[in-house]
């Protein structure tokens, strides 16, 4: 496609600095029901960037400067014990963004951002951010929808962690993760999946090869679960 297929397709949207394509802000979850004269002014702020695998995008307690916005590739958030034990608190990809504390003054992060393989983002600078939005209610009051969305999805994933049974526990992860991203394909590593819903790799192992031999889901590799029965995963689910 040349580039001035590329511009007709996305109607004209501005790109993003230092990006060749046109960057279509009305594609991404967070922008999708901005006015469009906002999308191209917060594309035309928006820089492009390319950080390689286990790149950190920021550290735990970093000033927060900029809003993430992912184009390629998986990020995950997590914190760190001082045993050194990992928790992820969360796994993004193609599509999500890193902006929920971006309205706190002096806010720093609260956890790092660590690339899982080759990540691609667009970053808009805070003050950039908020200018451009600063004029108009009702874009603000949407943030504030989509912010009480992931408060409310953080709140599921506490109670979550809150079930004893580790077949319950796992089974609704997986499910929040189909729901999330939309797909029945989920693509993490087991240790990633253990860090997540705080178990250990063995047991998460053990549960995957029985849901596997049950006809629950498939397994590729180290990295790839296709479900294959919702409802046998719903039914586990629902036990607690």
């Amino acid at each position: 496609m040349t580039q001035e297929e590329r511009k007709n397709e996305y109607n004209g949207l501005t790109a993003c600095r230092g990006c060749e394509e046109f960057f279509c802000m009305n594609r991404l979850p967070l922008f999708q029901e901005i006015p469009e004269e906002i999308q191209r002014k917060l594309a035309g702020s928006a820089s492009r960037e390319v950080f390689l695998k286990d790149s950190l995008l920021f550290t735990e307690g970093d000033e927060i400067q900029s809003i993430y916005i992912l184009r390629k590739g998986q990020v995950k958030l997590c914190r760190y014990h001082p045993d050194g034990r990992e928790y992820i608190l969360d796994i993004l990809k193609a599509g999500n963004s890193i902006w929920e504390s971006l309205f706190l003054h002096d806010a720093t992060y609260p956890y790092s951002a660590v690339c899982l393989n080759e990540v691609s983002v667009c970053r808009i600078r805070k003050k950039d951010f908020m200018e451009i939005l600063s004029d108009d209610r009702e874009v603000l009051f949407y943030l504030i929808s989509v912010l009480s969305q992931r408060l409310q999805d953080a709140k599921e994933h506490a109670l979550l962690l809150s079930i004893h049974d580790a077949d319950v526990r796992l089974a609704g992860f997986l499910l929040d993760r189909e729901r999330r991203w939309s797909e029945n394909e989920i693509h993490m590593r087991l240790e990633d999946i253990a860090s997540s819903v705080n178990l250990r790799v063995e047991t998460v192992s053990r549960i995957l090869r029985r849901f596997e031999k049950e006809g629950i889901l498939s397994r590729e590799g180290q990295g790839k679960i296709s479900i294959r029965d919702f409802d046998s995963l719903r039914r586990i689910f629902q036990v607690s």
